[in-house]
């Protein structure tokens, strides 16, 4: 009897041994790399997050001006919440492990003593029961822990990207706005200049108090431009640094200006190619949040999985060791089995199939509101480009620079001046009307980057268009964790 037990328990014994061996590494690095490479294959840059952030600027010194790439750089290794969010991976990574791992087996002892040692021996029991139910359920853990480990792969590399959208968009508003602080500046020179000649033609009785006053309350107008402008562009500074993880940094530093906007014939505005249905093509087979959303549903359906299948709760195998008073020893099988009778799981699988529907609606969420900003987005990017360059050339009536044109309509109005046809509070107009299409030139020109930043983050980081797919087949620019689900979980 005790030969054929063993040779029934040893081959349940190696099975459970086996599953339990198969576990996979806590080792993160492998998933923190796959973020870190989609992050530079839809950014362009790479990110070092195997390795602790700096305490001091390795790419940039903190004087010499700063330029978007060294800035970009800087803050996907540095800054706090985005290496905060690789921390989730290696979380993730140890719930995927931890969904392999079968529960440890119980083993109890049992040993009684009789009230009168004359009338016999002492009793001795040992037992050791394995739950069963996890056997089953493993592969449904694993599969649910994997997808939600991909989940948050996809999560932590579109706020990687958002950290990138909003690095280029804080460094692009630094850029012009240094741009507009000169503008400003090169206005009031100017203007106080033509102050000192009314004041000159006051003296000389050719100019009365109220054409100084005038001239004087243009001046204090454009200084008060020039301080406002110039907090605006110290805040703008500080975030920058703050997304750098150096928020703390001096600020006496400039943006690099590498854009050759001046020399264009047009405005950056997103390719020909890149219509408003690619745009929605864009969101639905590259965007991270919708794929990490949809590896969620796949989670859930998995949970609901499990549920299905664990109906029958705690079923337990081990065998058990006894010695009796007289000392016989016996040796058997225990087998553990719950009866079913006030809970047989229907409630965890109710609420597994409530959140299954619940992720898979989430997702369509994620999915129309990113349909949603990259339409507008697009609109934008492409209303902002025509609006800037429209503006150029409309004031300048053909491809001729805004700045030289202006220039000479101020020189103009200083020998209108001398001719006698205007007055020097005119040629102040002449003035603050270049100081105005200027700003207003710099304005759109900030509008159309920032636009076509957004765009780029609103399709998931890269407007190329994606090859159309065969009939029947899945999208070929989809990666292989992006499959979408077609019916709800659980129906």
């Amino acid at each position: 009897m005790q030969q054929r037990f063993t040779h029934v328990l040893a081959p349940l014994t190696a099975a459970i041994l086996l599953a339990a061996g198969g576990c996979a590494s806590l080792n993160p690095k492998p998933d923190i790399d796959r973020a870190a490479a989609t992050v530079q294959e839809r950014s362009g840059y790479a990110a070092d997050w195997t390795a602790p952030w700096s305490d001091h600027f390795e790419t940039w010194d903190g004087v010499a001006p700063l330029a978007a790439d060294q800035a970009i750089v800087t803050a996907l290794k540095n800054n706090r919440r985005i290496r905060a969010e690789v921390e989730s991976i290696a979380a993730g990574r140890a719930d995927l492990v931890q969904a392999g791992l079968l529960p440890n087996p119980v083993v109890s002892l049992t040993l009684r003593f009789p009230f009168d040692p004359v009338s016999g021996g002492s009793f001795v029991g040992t037992q050791a029961v394995q739950t069963l139910t996890a056997l089953w359920l493993r592969d449904g853990k694993i599969k649910a822990a994997d997808a939600r480990l991909n989940s948050t792969v996809l999560d932590v590399s579109d706020k990687a990207l958002r950290l990138v959208a909003d690095v280029k968009g804080t460094h692009a508003k630094i850029l012009y706005g240094q741009r507009g602080v000169t503008i400003t500046e090169t206005s009031i020179h100017a203007a106080k200049q033509l102050v000192e000649k009314i004041e000159k033609q006051r003296e000389a009785g050719a100019a009365t108090q109220l054409a100084v006053n005038r001239a004087r309350q243009q001046v204090i107008t454009l200084e008060e431009e020039l301080r406002r402008q110039r907090r605006e562009l110290a805040k703008e500074r500080r975030r920058l640094l703050e997304l750098m993880g150096f928020a703390s940094a001096a600020d006496s530093w400039t943006a690099a200006d590498t854009t050759t906007e001046e020399t264009a014939d047009h405005e950056p505005a997103p390719p020909m190619a890149i219509t408003e249905d690619v745009v929605i093509r864009l969101v639905t087979t590259q965007r991270l949040d919708v794929a990490a959303s949809r590896a969620l549903v796949e989670a859930s359906d998995a949970d609901l999985n499990v549920e299905e299948r664990n109906r029958l709760k705690d079923l337990g195998l081990g065998v058990d060791f006894e010695r009796d008073v007289d000392g016989k020893r016996t040796i058997g099988p225990v087998l553990d089995v719950p009866i079913p009778i006030f809970d047989s799981n229907q409630a965890q699988i109710a609420k597994a199939g409530s959140l299954a529907r619940a992720a898979l609606a989430t997702h369509e969420a994620i999915l129309q509101k990113g349909i949603r900003e990259a339409r507008t987005a697009f609109i934008d990017a492409t209303e902002a480009a025509i609006a800037a360059d429209e503006f150029r050339h409309n004031t300048l009536g053909g491809r001729e620079d805004l700045s030289q044109r202006l220039h000479f309509n101020e020189q103009n109005a200083g020998a209108a001046f001398q001719a006698g046809e205007i007055t020097l509070i005119d040629w102040l107009d002449v003035l603050r009307e270049r100081q105005s299409a200027l700003q207003t030139l710099n304005d759109l020109r900030l509008d159309a980057a920032l636009a076509r930043i957004e765009l780029e983050y609103a399709v998931g980081g890269r407007l190329e268009v994606p090859p159309i797919a065969p009939v029947g087949t899945a999208p070929t620019s989809a990666p292989p964790d992006q499959t979408s689900p077609t019916s709800p979980p659980g129906k």
